[in-house]
């Protein structure tokens, strides 16, 4: 017995990092979580996936201050935002783009009906401002960021209930949407069947690719493509078994750092709608190789649907949160099982479990002193989580090195100064997430060159290609040699 207990204790310490949670559970049901260059965290629940709350005209947003554990529940919230895209502008701000404008009625046969209308959140007055509405309504729509601050929104039900297979195109300098469009073409003036929140990721070409990630809706399972936007023309890729593209509903979608190397894995997901049927499996696609294709990554230690994925300052991934299968099966569990990856390695380690389950209307994303904040989860109609927990990795107990100045505006390719309290063997920019339903397709972290690097600090250079690194602002971490971080320093790119 003795033996045992010492085998226990030696697996406990061999799992990396701890677990707090916030003394304030979040006032809202916090379904949607942007990261603000203020360090803040906007909670969006609009009515919350409650009909009760959009019948009586509630809805609701709040703000999170990781630094105090404070939260505030006084923002004015305009119309549902529940289910809504997002994404930031190049000045910082967070568009916010459709909704719910009905709930699904089975009775009456009425389905969920997307919002046209588009507020734009600002972080410095903390209020929602006006914004011209879309073409048609979205609901469950993936909004992405090109390298110029132009924001795609894709994918939805329109404000009919009918199934979306159009975007359309923001831009910040005009203020104005672009015309609906069909996502390229099957047959004349049919778009390209999207599944819901579709997961897309900037390539350093400019083009989009969808991983084969999403949630709800995947139809004939669409299988994944290099999309140019301007062109509207798209390159379709293999869905072959590694991919498993039939399992990959509720799954991550991430962009594995350093952006430069150009793959993307998926982790995890399930099968719409059915029980019990979450994978384990990973899979993985270099996209600066000539012919890619996805190819078997390393398995999580648990099969599971709602899965998060955060990158973190030291060059991993974090994943968490999850069920064995589709939220409303009386048989889905919790899987509370944390690992972190290692891209260089392709390699797992273990993590504590997390204390709260998360499932479906869950999300994760980084803060700036390197915790992980998780909120959310919608097991059954009318439950839903609370509690914000946060996930500090090991080496946030480390001696860590610190940024005394840096600039606050820095562009492409031009080297920018900055002072730290030792040498540092490397840099990162990594963008503030915006999230919902665990999916968040601008995340992504850039290595920064480093040069004259002397006891005191360094130069720093952003590479020349703007779709690596597009504008708007971002968390800057130095790194020591041993691949510690910094609290991050906030920086904006243009």
């Amino acid at each position: 017995m003795a033996g045992l207990a010492t085998l226990l204790v030696l697996a406990v310490a061999a799992c990396e990092g701890t677990w707090t949670t916030n003394p304030a559970p979040s006032p809202v049901r916090a379904v949607h979580a942007a990261l603000l260059h203020t360090g803040k965290v906007l909670l969006i629940a609009g009515s919350g996936n409650d009909p009760d709350q959009f019948a009586a005209g509630t809805f609701k947003t709040a703000i999170y201050d990781p630094a105090t554990g404070t939260l505030r529940s006084d923002i004015p919230t305009p119309y549902d935002l529940f289910c809504s895209g997002h994404a930031f502008l190049p000045d910082g701000r967070l568009l916010v783009a459709g909704g719910t404008s009905a709930y699904a009625d089975s009775t009456t046969h009425v389905p969920y009906k997307g919002e046209k209308r588009v507020r734009i959140f600002d972080p410095v007055t903390e209020t929602y401002q006006s914004a011209p509405s879309m073409a048609i309504g979205r609901w469950y729509p993936t909004l992405a960021s090109k390298a110029d601050g132009t924001i795609v929104a894709v994918a939805g039900f329109d404000d009919q209930g009918r199934h979306s297979n159009t975007f359309q195109t923001y831009s910040p300098a005009t203020n104005a949407w672009s015309a609906d469009q069909p996502i390229g073409t099957w047959a004349s003036g049919v778009g390209v069947y999207s599944p819901l929140y579709p997961s897309m990721h900037l390539l350093a070409d400019g083009r989009f690719f969808y991983s084969g990630v999403h949630v709800f809706a995947a139809g004939p399972n669409t299988p994944p493509y290099r999309w140019d936007v301007d062109t509207n023309t798209l390159k379709w890729m293999d869905s072959n078994a590694a991919l498993d593209v039939t399992r990959r509903d509720q799954a991550a979608s991430v962009l594995l750092p350093p952006a430069q190397a150009q793959k993307v894995m998926v982790i995890g997901g399930g099968q719409e709608l059915n029980t019990n049927v979450a994978v384990a499996s990973t899979a993985v696609i270099d996209l600066s190789a000539s012919n890619p294709t996805y190819t078997s990554g390393p398995p999580i230690d648990a099969a599971k649907m709602y899965v998060s994925a955060v990158i973190l300052p030291d060059g991993r991934v974090l994943e968490t949160g999850g069920a064995t299968g589709y939220r409303m099966n009386p048989t889905s569990a919790f899987v509370r099982s944390t690992q972190i990856l290692d891209p260089k390695t392709m390699t797992w380690a273990k993590a504590p479990d997390a204390t709260f389950g998360r499932t479906y209307h869950s999300g994760a994303l980084l803060l700036p002193d390197g915790r992980v904040l998780t909120f959310g989860g919608n097991p059954h109609d009318g439950s839903f989580e609370m509690n914000l927990e946060l996930y500090s990795p090991g080496y946030m107990t480390k001696p860590r090195p610190a940024i005394s100045a840096a600039p606050t505006d820095v562009t492409w390719s031009a080297g920018f100064p900055v002072t730290t309290d030792g040498p540092i063997a490397s840099a990162v920019l990594i963008r503030p997430s915006a999230v919902t339903h665990s999916s968040d397709s601008d995340q992504r972290s850039v290595d920064l060159a480093v040069s004259h690097a002397s006891a005191t600090g360094a130069t720093l250079t952003i590479p020349a290609n703007h779709n690596i690194t597009p504008t708007g602002w971002y968390m800057l971490f130095v790194r020591s040699s041993d691949g510690t971080p910094s609290v991050a320093r906030w920086v904006h790119v243009a």
